[in-house]
C-alpha cells in the first residue's frame, strides 16, 4: 500500500515539474537518427515553447554546430505558431559529418524578458554517432586501370571539327571578305545618284520603240497616230512646261509658238500632225501612207532640231539665253 502511495507521488511531482517548466519555457531537439554514416544527411528540428506575447532570443546554432564540426547542409526558415497560452516557434536543419565518431549537440539556451526579468531556459544535449563504412573483402586488392573509352562524337564535335580545319578556315575568311565586298559595291551603287533622262531621251525612246511597231502594216491606224499624239503631247509637258495632255491643240499649242527652243518652220507641221491625228483618232479617217511617215519623221525632226538649239545655249553665257 505504502508503495502505491510512492509512486502516485512521484507522478504528481514530475506533472508539476513539467508545468513550472511550460509555464517558464521548454526547448527540445528531434533526430530522425543518432546514428549514421559519413556524409549521410540527417534531419534535426528544433521546437521552442514559451509563453504567448514574448519573443525568445536563439542562440547562433551555426556557429554551435559548426564549433562542433557538424555541417549544415541546409536550414529552413523559423516558423511561429501563436496558440493560447504558448507561442510554438519551429526550425528544421539537414546536418552532416565527414569524420566517423561522437559528436554532441550542447544544451541551446534561450531567454526573454518577462516583467523586467530576464527568463532563461535551455534543451537538453544530445549526442550522435558517425559510423565509418564497412569495407567488405580483400581490402589489399587492388583492380587493374582499364583503359578510358572514347565517346563516340556527336553531330556538335563533329561540326567544331569540320570548322576548325584549315581548308575550311581559310574558305570561310574568303567567304567573309567576299560577302563585304559585294555589299560595299551594292552601297556604293545605291549611293550613286540616278541621273534622270531628259525630255529629249524619253521622247526619242518611245518614237523608236512606236517605229519598230508593225502598227502602220496591221493598218492600226487609229492607235499608231494615238501614240504620235501622246508622245508630242508629253513631250510639250516636260519640255515646255505646258500641259497639253488632255487639252485641245488650239489651247495649249499657241503658248509653245514664241518659245526659243522651237523653231518657227516647225509650228505649222507641229500644228497638222496633231490635227491630222485627232482627226484619224476621232472620225476614224483613213491616212495616205506618207502622212504616217510623215507624222513620225516629224516627231524626230522636233526633237532633233530642240536638241541642237540647247547645244547652242550651252556654248553661250547665261545672260544671253532669253525666252
Amino acid at each position: 500500500m505504502l508503495k502505491h502511495y510512492f509512486f502516485l507521488l512521484l507522478f504528481l511531482f514530475s506533472c508539476s515539474l513539467g508545468l513550472v517548466a511550460q509555464d517558464k519555457g521548454q526547448a527540445n531537439i528531434f533526430m530522425d537518427s543518432t546514428s549514421f554514416l559519413i556524409g549521410d544527411q540527417i534531419s534535426m528540428e528544433l521546437i521552442v515553447n514559451i509563453p504567448a506575447g514574448y519573443n525568445p532570443t536563439f542562440p547562433l546554432i551555426d556557429e554551435i554546430l559548426e564549433k562542433e564540426k557538424l555541417e549544415i547542409i541546409s536550414q529552413q526558415e523559423q516558423e511561429l505558431i501563436k496558440g493560447n497560452p504558448n507561442y510554438t516557434y519551429k526550425q528544421k536543419f539537414t546536418l552532416t559529418a565527414w569524420e566517423p565518431g561522437s559528436y554532441q549537440i550542447p544544451a541551446l539556451k534561450f531567454a526573454y524578458k518577462k516583467n523586467g526579468t530576464l527568463v532563461e531556459f535551455e534543451s537538453s544535449s544530445l549526442m550522435l554517432n558517425v559510423i565509418a563504412p564497412q569495407v567488405t573483402g580483400d581490402s589489399t586488392y587492388v583492380a587493374d586501370i582499364k583503359t578510358i573509352l572514347a565517346e563516340s562524337p556527336n553531330f556538335l564535335d563533329q561540326l567544331y571539327a569540320f570548322f576548325k580545319h584549315p581548308v575550311v578556315i581559310a574558305l570561310c575568311i574568303l567567304l567573309l571578305a567576299f560577302l563585304a565586298f559585294y555589299a560595299f559595291v551594292q552601297y556604293k551603287n545605291r549611293a550613286r545618284a540616278i541621273v534622270p533622262k531628259t525630255p529629249e531621251e524619253i521622247a526619242l525612246q518611245q518614237l523608236e520603240s512606236l517605229q519598230q511597231s508593225d502598227l502602220i502594216a496591221q493598218k492600226r491606224y487609229q492607235e499608231f497616230h494615238t501614240r504620235i499624239s501622246f508622245i508630242l503631247r508629253n513631250y510639250c509637258n516636260n519640255r515646255f512646261d505646258i500641259k497639253a495632255l488632255e487639252r485641245p491643240v488650239s489651247e495649249f499649242l499657241p503658248k509653245i509658238k514664241q518659245h526659243r527652243l522651237l523653231k518657227d518652220s516647225l509650228y505649222e507641221e507641229f500644228e497638222t500632225v496633231l490635227r491630222h491625228a485627232n482627226l484619224i483618232k476621232f472620225a476614224k479617217a483613213s491616212p495616205l501612207d506618207i502622212a504616217n511617215q510623215k507624222a513620225l519623221s516629224f516627231g524626230f525632226e522636233l526633237i532633233e532640231s530642240v536638241q541642237i538649239k540647247l547645244a547652242e545655249e550651252a556654248e553661250q553665257p547665261v545672260e544671253t539665253q532669253t525666252n
